[in-house]
């Protein structure tokens, strides 16, 4: 991962606690190459998929401000929109798995409040985070079922060196200002640790599509407050207490107006997390962390006309998660082996005002991980974890990985494994109509009386044969191999490579069924037999001298359902042609696209200088992303060359820092979207922002850099 190589050459004090050494997505992180993690025993080095760190320092070159503007700029890694949603709905993508198979965790616990299938990242401040962990592929033997795509794992600060505190202050275009603050201090002689920051961030949002009337948004004008405190005791010699806390709050109002009748869609929503652990060390070599979390989201959203100030549909929605868990880690004599294991359970209670969308689900869960290292130059990672279901079941998925270093200057990677994840509520129970768009989407478990009730009503103008198709849905599941090499083929130089392959089993699909009355689309859920992903993530990594690094990345991305694929080799009556100009013709597997909203081509070029003398840091950044199939506009059941796709674009990125007064104070620059391209399928991309910011550290001692 490009962005995350700059931390090797800019942080090389392997002393200090909060020194992270960051790897390309490629590679499986060592021990040696993993920091400890103060209130979980599991750590990138128990990790058998690719996997990489972005530290600290390079999200504060990048200039970012939200996880999304931080994510978009990673290999392999595209941010997608959620064109029907009332806010800023920015989800991720990763190997060709969609938002809803990757895992977003705060320290290693899942986060709630999903639109459709995204949870928005622009929600989470950068403020708080000490670094981010990327896990690619199913990682579900430590990290949870639903991780069939990924993991981002968001670490808050952890380890406190020196009592600080800093201020800073970041303002620029689209009205966009943020403010934070954050202060760590040690007490009771250093038995205890705290650290506690807030942020405020306000944007007057923008609007990217030319057919909205003058005032209109695609991305709303919105305000967020982020609070955040952490701290940990040690109670006796061997046993500490972890408390951390977490609230977030944002306010957003998006006006859509195409001239005929303009609505307002008003969204409250509050994010809380809050979590206890009490780690015991039995042994020098044997860690136990018994721990509770709790992670609730609250939605209030409110659509109305603007004209009369007529409310058309209003929506509140809870979602709240209990988990408790505990593990264990244990490291032989002989260092050649180490051991990692736990269980728990988490309930999961979902309310909502709409129609159907209201219940409770219990997951449990085991696991346990072996690593080995019989020769300094050989790694084996292997572990399972079953996890449980009250409504789906259970299933066991195992995890393998090896790494071998035949000469100094070449590593061989591979890695295996399988996920599981049983359909959420929404998919099963939603009845759910957005009134803003006028599309309606109906849960598979309730589609047949459902659609009775809306033909009633007048409100269902056709239902497609697809339809037929609808039953219970089934559980997904996916296998992930990967398999690669890194090589250094000068002392300052790496390059890898990384083959990847998903299958995913009953992927459960988004399908259009039908025409309402008003000409919008009635949607429901599928289970698509047999789909896939693979391809190839490439990245180079160069240290030339001078200050400079440079790093790029490329992923080639193949996609697909290959029930489709079968169905136009057999002509199959709703594949059987494309609409070509002039006249339809019949339809071949070649005019097969893949699936929707995923890019062939990906890649991004990263340039970081240092002038440490004048205290100047300097960053040049570009991501391009090839053209993706978006909308099915013939209905001819896949995207075939003649639908509706997003051009391929390149965005441009600068920074520049200089730090003064003994690195207590920093100036920045920040210019994104240089050269201010903009689609107006792309709503939560905005123009070119330029941003200026200042930041104050308050410290006791010069910190060395």
């Amino acid at each position: 991962m490009p962005a995350a190589l700059f931390a090797q050459t800019q942080q090389r004090r392997q002393t200090t606690p909060d020194t992270v050494k960051t790897l390309q997505a490629v590679q499986v992180q060592t021990a040696a190459t993993t920091q400890h993690k103060a209130d979980n025993v599991i750590t990138l080095s128990q990790v058998a998929m690719p996997s990489a760190v972005i530290d600290r320092k390079t999200i504060s070159l990048m200039g970012s401000r939200r996880l999304d503007e931080v994510m978009r700029e990673q290999t392999g890694v595209a941010i997608v929109s959620n064109l029907g949603a009332g806010n800023r709905s920015v989800g991720v993508q990763m190997q060709g798995f969609s938002s809803e198979y990757v895992t977003i965790l705060i320290d290693g616990q899942p986060m709630a409040g999903r639109n459709s299938g995204n949870l928005d990242l622009s929600r989470i401040s950068i403020t708080h985070i000490e670094r981010i962990e990327i896990i690619k592929g199913a990682s579900s033997s430590l990290y949870g079922s639903e991780a069939m795509g990924g993991v981002i794992n968001i670490i808050t600060r952890q380890h406190v060196t020196q009592p600080q505190a800093t201020v800073s202050l970041t303002a620029g275009t689209n009205k966009t200002a943020d403010i934070s603050a954050e202060t760590e201090t040690s007490f009771a002689r250093n038995k205890g640790v705290l650290f506690a920051s807030g942020s405020y961030y306000t944007t007057g949002g923008f609007n990217v599509n030319p057919y909205l009337e003058k005032g209109s948004q695609t991305a709303p004008p919105y305000h967020s407050l982020s609070l955040m405190a952490r701290g940990r005791y040690q109670l006796w010699p061997s046993g500490t207490l972890h408390i951390s806390a977490r609230y977030a709050n944002r306010r957003s109002t998006m006006t859509r107006d195409y001239g005929v009748t303009p609505g307002s869609d008003r969204l409250n929503e509050n994010d809380l997390n809050v979590m206890a652990a009490l780690e015991s060390r039995l042994t020098g070599r044997t860690r136990m962390i018994a721990r509770y979390y709790l992670t609730r989201y609250h939605s209030n959203q409110l659509i109305a006309q603007i004209n009369g100030n007529h409310t058309v549909q209003q929506d509140r929605f809870n979602e709240n998660i209990h988990r408790a868990e505990w593990q264990v880690s244990h490291q032989a004599i002989s260092n050649q082996l180490s051991f990692i294991g736990g269980t728990g359970g988490e309930y999961q209670h979902v309310h909502s005002t709409v129609q159907g969308s209201s219940g409770n689900m219990y997951n449990y869960f085991a696991y346990a991980q072996a690593n080995y290292t019989p020769l300094p130059q050989l790694g084996i990672i292997a572990g399972a974890r079953y996890d449980g279901n009250n409504l789906y079941g259970g299933r066991v998925n195992p995890s393998l990985g090896v790494r071998y270093t035949p000469v100094t200057w070449l590593t061989l990677r591979s890695s295996a494994g399988s996920g599981y994840r049983p359909p959420g509520y929404r998919q099963l129970y939603q009845v759910f109509t957005n009134m803003m768009q006028g599309y309606t989407v109906v849960g598979a478990n309730v589609f047949a009386q459902s659609i009775q009730q809306l033909k009633a009503s007048g409100l269902v103008q056709q239902v497609w044969p697809v339809a037929a198709d609808i039953q219970n849905l089934r559980a997904e599941t996916s296998t992930s191999v990967n398999a690669g090499f890194s090589v250094r083929p000068l002392p300052r130089t790496q390059v890898s490579v990384n083959l990847f392959y998903n299958h995913i089993r009953n992927l459960i699909n988004t399908q259009q069924v039908g025409i309402k009355t008003n000409g919008s689309q009635l949607y429901s859920y599928i289970n698509v037999a047999r789909a896939y992903t693979k391809g190839l993530e490439a990245g180079i990594e160069t240290r030339p001298g001078g200050g400079f690094t440079i790093a790029a990345g490329y992923q080639l991305l193949y996609t697909g359902d290959l029930a489709v694929k079968d169905s136009i080799q057999q002509r199959s009556p709703r594949y059987d042609s494309v609409r070509s100009f002039p006249l339809p013709r019949a339809s071949a597997v070649k005019d097969y696209f893949g699936l929707p909203n995923r890019s062939r081509h990906m890649a991004n070029v990263q340039v970081f200088y240092q002038l440490k003398p004048w205290g100047l840091y300097l960053s040049a950044r570009a991501t391009w992303r090839g053209k993706y199939g978006f909308l099915d506009t013939d209905n001819n059941g896949f995207i075939d060359p003649y639908d509706v796709f997003v051009k391929g674009y390149t965005l441009v990125n600068a920074s520049l820092q200089k730090k003064l007064l003994q690195n207590r104070l920093t100036l920045q620059l920040t210019l994104d979207n240089i050269t201010n391209y903009t689609d107006y399928l792309m709503p939560a991309q905005p123009g070119r922002m330029l941003l200026a910011g200042v930041c104050w550290c308050f410290k006791k001692d010069k910190t060395q850099e």
